[in-house]
C-alpha cells in the first residue's frame, strides 16, 4: 500500500514539475538575439531577429518621419539600444523594452515609402524603407549610338526611362509604316526588323487600319497629312535633324485653274480632292462617284472612276463632287502639276514624322499643346511616354519612359520635358505615348510596354545606319 502511494505521490510531484516548466516557459519573453541594417541604392533595410517570430504591429506619426514597431512579448536586452545610420533618409533605430514587449521606433529624414515582412530560419522581420535615388547606365552600343537606362525615385514617385543618344553623322532616321512602306499596324519589333534597324521607338497617333493622325514623309514623299499644323521631327537632305511646326498646304495646277487638295492618303469625303501614291497600298480603294487621274511627270496618264491601281513613281488625283465638276474635261497628256508647301523647314526634308505637341524650345520647357489642340488623353496626368529630341551638338535623343507599373509611374509632359533638359535636350517634341510607348534595340525589345504586351502601331520610327 505505500509503495502505490509514493508512487502517486512520485507521479503528481513530476507532473507538477513539467506543469511548472510549461508555465515558465510560457512565460518566458521571446529573444530579440540581433538588430542590424544594411544600405543599397534603392533602399535601407532594417533586420529584427527572434528566437520565435513575435506578434507586431506597425505604425506611423502624424509627420511620417517615425516609424514605430511594437513587438508583443520580446526581450530586447541582448541588442543595443540606438543604431546610428546616418543615411540621407534613415537617421537613428531606437530599440527598448517596455511593458509588453519592446518597440523599435525608425526616424527618418524625409517621408518615404516602406515595408514590412517576415523571413523564417531564423525568424526575422524586416523593414526596407525606399530611398530617394537617381542613377543611370550608359553602354555604347557602337559608333555613334549610345544607350542608357535611367532610374530614379523622388517625391513624384519611381521613373524609369530608356534613352538612346544617335549622331546623325553614322544613323539616318526613317519613319516606318505599318505595313513597312504601305499602310497598316503593326508591332515596333516588326517594324524595326522590316529596316534591320539599328533601334526603334513607335512615333505617331493612329486610329484605324490606315489611319495616321500627323504628317509623314518617307525618302521625300508625303505618305500620310494632318488638318492643322503640329510639331515634327525630321531630317532634311543633308541628315540634319529638325524639330519645327509642319503645316501641309496642297494644290493641283490644271488648265482648268488651281484647286486644293485636302490630304494625302485618307479618306476621300464629299467635294475634295484626295493625293494617292503607293504608301496608301495597292488601290485607292475609292467609290464609283468620282474621278481619278494617274499622273506621271506632271502630265495625266490615265483617268480612271473608282479604285485606280496605285504604283510606285505614280500619283492618282481622286475627284468628288464641285472638285470633279472643276476638273471636267481634262484627258489623257493634259498637264497636272501637284504644288506641295510644308513651310521653309521642310521642304527639303526627306523624312519626317509630325506628332506633337512641342516640349522643349530653345532649351526651355515650351509645351504648346492647346495651341496643337491635342486633347486630354495625350496632356493629363502621368503615363508611359515617346519624345525625339535634339541636342546642341546636333546628335538626336529618343526617349521612352515606363509608367502604369510597379518600376516606373510615369510622366506628365511638363515632367518629360524636364528629363528631356536634363539629358541635354535643346528642342524636343512628343510622340503618341501610353500603351504604344516602346523602345526596341538589336531588334529587343528594351522597355515594359504598360499594355502587357507590344501594341500594334501605324508608324515607328527607326535609327538606321548610313
Amino acid at each position: 500500500m505505500k509503495k502505490i502511494f509514493y508512487r502517486v505521490f512520485s507521479s503528481v510531484i513530476f507532473l507538477l514539475i513539467v506543469c511548472q516548466a510549461a508555465a515558465l516557459a510560457a512565460n518566458r519573453p521571446i529573444s530579440m538575439n540581433a538588430a542590424r541594417s544594411s544600405i543599397s541604392q534603392e533602399k535601407v533595410r532594417v533586420v529584427f531577429q527572434f528566437d520565435s517570430l513575435p506578434v507586431y504591429q506597425t505604425a506611423v506619426d502624424q509627420s511620417g518621419k517615425n516609424i514605430t514597431i511594437d513587438f508583443s512579448g520580446v526581450d530586447a536586452a541582448k541588442v543595443q539600444s540606438v543604431m546610428n545610420i546616418n543615411d540621407d533618409v534613415v537617421q537613428t533605430v531606437t530599440i527598448k523594452n517596455t511593458q509588453s514587449g519592446c518597440r523599435a521606433i525608425i526616424a527618418l529624414n524625409q517621408v518615404v515609402p516602406y515595408e514590412v515582412n517576415v523571413l523564417h530560419n531564423p525568424d526575422r522581420i524586416f523593414i526596407d524603407i525606399q530611398r530617394y535615388y537617381e542613377h543611370s547606365i550608359t553602354q555604347n552600343v557602337e559608333s555613334g549610338l549610345d544607350y542608357t537606362v535611367y532610374n530614379r525615385r523622388n517625391e513624384s514617385g519611381v521613373l524609369k526611362a530608356y534613352i538612346l543618344n544617335v549622331d546623325p553623322a553614322k544613323f539616318t532616321f526613317v519613319p516606318v509604316l505599318g505595313g513597312g512602306r504601305t499602310l497598316g499596324k503593326n508591332t515596333v519589333s516588326s517594324m524595326s526588323d522590316y529596316y534591320n534597324a539599328a533601334a526603334a521607338v513607335n512615333a505617331s497617333y493612329f486610329g484605324g487600319t490606315k489611319d495616321v493622325y500627323g504628317l509623314t514623309k518617307i525618302d521625300g514623299t508625303i505618305a500620310t497629312t494632318t488638318y492643322l499644323p503640329r510639331t515634327a521631327f525630321g531630317v532634311d537632305n543633308n541628315n540634319k535633324p529638325i524639330i519645327a511646326t509642319v503645316n501641309y498646304d496642297g494644290s493641283i495646277h490644271t488648265k482648268n485653274g488651281d484647286f486644293p487638295i485636302s490630304g494625302v492618303n485618307c479618306e476621300r469625303s464629299a467635294d475634295t480632292i484626295v493625293e494617292y501614291n503607293s504608301f496608301f497600298g495597292s488601290s485607292t480603294g475609292t467609290n464609283e462617284y468620282g474621278i481619278e487621274y494617274t499622273v506621271v511627270n506632271n502630265k495625266i496618264a490615265k483617268i480612271n472612276t473608282n479604285d485606280t491601281t496605285l504604283r510606285d513613281g505614280q500619283t492618282v488625283i481622286s475627284a468628288h463632287g464641285s472638285m470633279k465638276d472643276g476638273l471636267s474635261g481634262l484627258k489623257v497628256g493634259d498637264e497636272m502639276t501637284i504644288n506641295e508647301n510644308l513651310g521653309t523647314a521642310w521642304n527639303n526634308a526627306l523624312e519626317i514624322v509630325g506628332v506633337g505637341p512641342r516640349l522643349v524650345k530653345d532649351g526651355q520647357i515650351s509645351i504648346n499643346a492647346d495651341e496643337e489642340q491635342i486633347g486630354p488623353d495625350v496632356t493629363g496626368g502621368q503615363a508611359p511616354r515617346t519624345a525625339a529630341a535634339i541636342k546642341s551638338d546636333g546628335h538626336v535623343l529618343l526617349v521612352v519612359v515606363d509608367g502604369r507599373c510597379a518600376q516606373s509611374d510615369g510622366l506628365t509632359l511638363n515632367g518629360l520635358a524636364q528629363l528631356l533638359i536634363q539629358f541635354g535636350a535643346k528642342d524636343a517634341v512628343n510622340f503618341d505615348g501610353g500603351g504604344s510607348s516602346e523602345i526596341v534595340l538589336g531588334g529587343e525589345i528594351e522597355n515594359t510596354p504598360s499594355d502587357g504586351m507590344e501594341r500594334p502601331v501605324g508608324v515607328a520610327l527607326a535609327v538606321v545606319k548610313r
